[in-house]
């Protein structure tokens, strides 16, 4: 963003003592700094910037890996042996999304939820499932709440509020960002304003302004927007498979007037909406901020898999649970991409060790990467590490779907695709009702199954030279 605050010939004898902190304040607000280049773990690797915006847009949830600010890169701690691997210098950093404390602003017609429009698996439409309708899940999901393919369009207006449990005065003025805020939507020319609080809710320090529309693209995303005011949430119409831009913008503390002084004070972070903010997440710096650990919903001890009978058995250990409210158990074929596969109840809130497990019927053959998505009730997560579980291929067919029976569409897992693999839907005749491409180097494909009636059917998998065949029902 650039400083839009020129200064003017100044009557010093004449200035008060409001007009001196009025134009103390207007160099706080609009000589901030945007960030310019952004990199996510989006397929692999994704590299945006101000000067050179990308012009692949991502279509899904992916990760922020690290950003540059005031002409540094710095890493979230999301994936540095990405940025390592790549080349890239950076600076090494551990940065976290606030958790929702507390949303002042109902929903209205005007709130969205935004979701990268493959999210669903579907390209063009909602999914067979509509998403959760849960503003605080879409402000804190990803690893380390860092996602940037969700977000919550048009926040109502009112006042946003984070915990705060110690600011770490060494890091005060140092230049280094402290807060990232992002902005994924279509802003407007209202203000938002950025302050810290007390434990009473008065502010300390100096607010901040900021215009969203001053602040400089550093690239496109491609999204679904759903109506947040329903509840399960339609898909809005004209709101499908489309682009919006990605800002954010990065300060230190000292920006909000936080010094040695008044940093013990600090209890909240507070957002006062405008009504127009388009938020994918808020971080803080963790090696500036310190955020409560209480909020954290489970100390996970244990998280493990082994194959059984072509099945994999995930089994996980938690040390104590707060509020907590399930573990959804996420599945990649790739390591990038994670699809939600299960959901498991949590026990809520409890001082004792649990065991938990879930078994996945359906592995894809080759590697299957799991993860643990922790969620409690307010919708703040926090995720598991990832773990790797190689399916040996047996059988004589090497492909498996679910669900079996279905009713509107099917995932098939298959052996990896090269160029020439094919899936078909053939009916009781020898006839094929269906044909679908498989996408070289896919493990896994999704067949919408709408115009087919109930009966007996076979699902047929070739690569040109070999056919293998499996009975579908459709209900």
């Amino acid at each position: 963003m650039k400083c839009r605050f020129t200064p003017q010939p100044f009557n010093y004898r004449k200035a008060s003592v409001l007009s001196l902190l009025f134009l103390q304040v207007s160099i706080n607000v609009f000589c901030q700094y945007n960030v310019t280049e952004i990199i996510t773990d989006y397929k692999g690797y994704w590299k945006s910037a101000s000067a050179a915006v990308n012009s692949v847009k991502p279509d899904n949830s992916h990760n922020l890996v690290s950003f540059s600010f005031n002409g540094n890169r710095y890493s979230t701690g999301v994936n540095d042996d990405l940025l390592t691997n790549k080349g890239l210098s950076f600076v090494p950093g551990d940065f976290r999304a606030l958790p929702v404390n507390a949303l002042s602003g109902v929903a209205t017609a005007n709130t969205k939820i935004g979701l990268g429009y493959m999210y669903d698996g579907v390209e063009n439409g909602p999914g067979s499932t509509a998403p959760a309708n849960n503003i605080p899940q879409y402000l804190t999901d990803g690893i380390k709440g860092l996602d940037l393919g969700t977000c919550v369009a048009n926040l109502p207006a009112g006042t946003l509020m984070f915990p705060v449990s110690k600011i770490l005065t060494p890091s005060i003025g140092d230049n280094s960002p402290d807060v990232v805020i992002t902005q994924i939507a279509d802003p407007s020319g209202s203000l938002d304003r950025y302050e810290f609080t007390d434990i009473l809710g008065n502010r300390v320090g100096n607010y901040v302004d900021i215009q969203l529309d001053n602040i400089s693209p550093v690239g496109n995303w491609t999204a679904d927007f759903y109506d947040a005011n329903k509840n399960p949430m339609t898909l809005a119409g004209g709101y499908t498979k489309t682009d919006r831009p990605i800002r954010l913008w990065a300060s230190d503390l000292s920006s909000f007037g936080i010094n040695a002084a008044n940093a013990s004070s600090v209890a909240y972070f507070r957002i006062r909406l405008s009504g127009n903010s388009d938020v994918a997440f808020v971080a803080y710096n963790n090696n500036s901020i310190n955020i409560f650990n209480a909020l954290l919903p489970v100390k996970l001890n244990d998280f493990s898999g082994k194959e059984i009978s072509n099945q994999v058995q995930l089994n996980w250990q938690t040390g104590s649970e707060i509020n907590s409210d399930a573990f959804i158990i996420e599945r990649s074929t790739d390591g990038n991409t994670f699809n939600t596969i299960a959901q498991v109840n949590a026990s809520g809130n409890t001082a004792s060790q649990l065991n938990y497990s879930y078994t996945d019927k359906n592995p894809v053959t080759g590697k299957n990467y799991y993860r643990l998505k922790m969620l409690d009730k307010d919708g703040y997560a926090d995720y598991s590490k990832v773990i790797i579980i190689n399916k040996i291929q047996t059988g004589s067919t090497g492909i498996s779907f679910y669900p079996n029976p279905a009713s509107t569409y099917i995932v098939v897992n298959h052996p990896f695709a090269g160029s020439n693999e094919q899936l078909m839907v053939v009916n009781q005749q020898g006839i094929m009702l269906q044909l679908k491409k498989i996408s070289a180097g896919s493990f896994q494909t999704r067949i919408e199954l709408p115009s087919l009636s109930k009966g007996t059917y076979q699902l047929v998998w070739t690569n040109g030279k070999d056919v293998q065949a499996n009975p579908l029902v459709i209900l």
